[in-house]
């Protein structure tokens, strides 16, 4: 047994421990067992049997990760004993931008005594901003959860347990929070009145959208399109879009053969932009991780290899927030997605029956390799969709009850050009901060890209059947990850029985 796959079921046992806790909750006096069980097989096999020895460590970290969650949950029930208890006095600072809404503001607030955060709603006046202490008397409630949303789960990976709504508050002191973010987030707001300022709707809520990872702009008919084809995850801070659009970015570079390596930090300058323009939150931060690891994997041409890195990478985010693995639906996505793109598009790009080294007949007396060639951009941004879509799909099926049919024809229409949109929506927006006049006419460039993507979207939304509506239990999509995990396995299986042969 290699090092390299010991890494790597250390790190599923780590992730497995926190999983089984999160979803089965067991009694916390059964992991001391385990990590007992597990320490028993390691020493008594020491030196006698590796595999045992590795099985062993594997329980103790097993433990461990069950260990690391139960922690969070016993800072939960501590910050919960406040809560329905009457009026308190409180004062936080607010830790993240606030989200302004039709009617109210949301308010992320990080207690002065270190319990946790709590969600504030607010009225929309007065207005506070990041990083401003404030002070508020009202009553701390749970927040409560129906049949179709855990809203208290969905608050607690972000260490939010408590919600008060609409409380008395007052302003205690000003630029309290982190230096950088407080900047940063200046940065994205000054791109948001440039954008609102150079291109009319739905345009310019689109271009915040692919920029800034804002959704509240677009209208409702606009994003029930986006989601019938499939195009939602242009405008998530996902690593579902991320790691596309890194691909996308590879491909454009290479179409215009720009240098391997050149187009590599680009690639990954364009990725780093973008985190920081949307103000660097722990989301889009990972979701980065993700679309860079591709990128890596891409550059030293060992996408298949990259599997340690990426699962280590999980494993760190787990152990930094152990709610993260089955409360955030972003972090699900971003690292199913880049699962895909590891495991997934190779077989795809193999399936391809004008991959390089296969006999086409279909091409007649056509230069093979100049066809192959010219068509490997496309096929790279199709391919690297299907994957993962294919990876995803249970995910959003069990979360929004719609499976889009006609997303891989939306997509390969319209990430080939969402690179460019980026570049001269990023261009225009920035003319617009140095001269209004420059912002406007760069603008145009970038409203004729934006157009063109809303009008694909349109369109494709209409035709019947373009999605469909049904709903997955999570027993479905075991199944499903299940049959997915089983046709990988034999085809990896199949490749390496033909390597032998050929070897010989």
């Amino acid at each position: 047994m290699s090092r390299s796959k010991i890494f790597l079921f250390f790190c599923l046992s780590f992730i497995s421990g926190v999983f089984i806790q999160s979803v089965l909750n067991f009694p916390w006096l059964l992991w001391p067992g385990i990590l007992i069980l597990g320490i028993i097989l390691a020493a008594t096999s020491w030196g006698k049997n590796k595999k045992i020895i590795v099985a062993g460590f594997c329980l103790m970290i097993l433990a461990g990760g069950a260990g690391r969650y139960l922690v969070t949950y016993k800072v939960e029930r501590l910050v919960q004993q406040y809560n329905d208890k009457g009026i308190v006095v409180l004062a936080g600072i607010i830790s993240e931008e606030p989200d302004v809404r039709s009617d109210n503001t949301k308010y992320k607030l990080k207690l002065a005594d270190s319990l946790g955060n709590i969600l504030l709603v607010a009225k929309k006046y007065p207005q506070f901003a990041y990083g401003d202490k404030i002070e508020i008397v009202g009553k701390l409630k749970t927040p409560q959860s129906s049949e179709d949303f855990d809203y208290q789960k969905y608050l607690a990976k972000d260490d939010v347990y408590s919600i008060i709504y609409f409380p008395e508050t007052r302003l205690l002191e000003s630029s309290q929070g982190n230096w950088l973010m407080g900047k940063l987030l200046w940065i994205k707001n000054k791109f948001r009145y440039s954008i609102n300022r150079i291109l009319v709707e739905p345009q310019g809520a689109f271009l915040a959208g692919l920029l800034l990872g804002e959704k509240r702009g677009l209208p409702p008919d606009l994003m029930e399109n986006f989601s019938r084809t499939g195009t939602t995850h242009i405008i998530a801070l996902s690593g579902f879009n991320i790691t596309i659009i890194a691909v996308a970015l590879m491909s454009l570079f290479n179409f215009f053969m720009v240098r391997r390596q050149v187009s590599f930090w680009l690639s990954v300058g364009a990725i780093v932009l973008f985190v920081l323009m949307t103000g660097a939150a722990a989301s889009v931060v990972r979701a980065a991780v993700m679309g860079i690891l591709v990128l890596v994997a891409q550059q030293i041409g060992r996408l298949y290899q990259i599997k340690n890195a990426l699962i280590f990478a999980g494993a760190l985010m787990i152990y930094l927030n152990p709610k993260i693995l089955v409360w955030d639906l972003g972090f699900q996505l971003s690292f199913a997605a880049t699962l895909g793109l590891v495991y997934i598009l190779p077989i795809l790009n193999h399936w391809f029956i004008f991959d390089e080294g296969k006999s086409v007949s279909t091409l007649g007396q056509m230069d093979k390799n100049n066809f192959v060639k010219s068509l490997k951009p496309v096929w790279l941004i199709l391919a690297t969709t299907l994957a993962a879509q294919i990876a995803v799909l249970p995910l959003l099926v069990i979360n929004f009850g719609q499976l889009s049919l006609i997303a891989p024809l939306a997509n390969i229409l319209i990430l080939p050009i969402i690179p460019l949109t980026m570049l001269a929506g990023f261009l225009s927006a920035l003319g617009g901060l140095l001269f209004l006049p420059l912002g406007q006419i760069l603008g145009w460039t970038s409203w004729l890209f934006l157009t063109y993507e809303i009008k694909i979207v349109e369109i494709l939304a209409k035709i019947p059947l373009a999605a469909v509506n049904f709903k997955w239990t999570w027993l479905g999509g075991a199944i499903y990850y299940a049959v997915l995990i089983w046709l990988i396995w034999r085809f990896n299986s199949k490749q390496k029985i033909l390597i032998e042969k050929m070897r010989i």
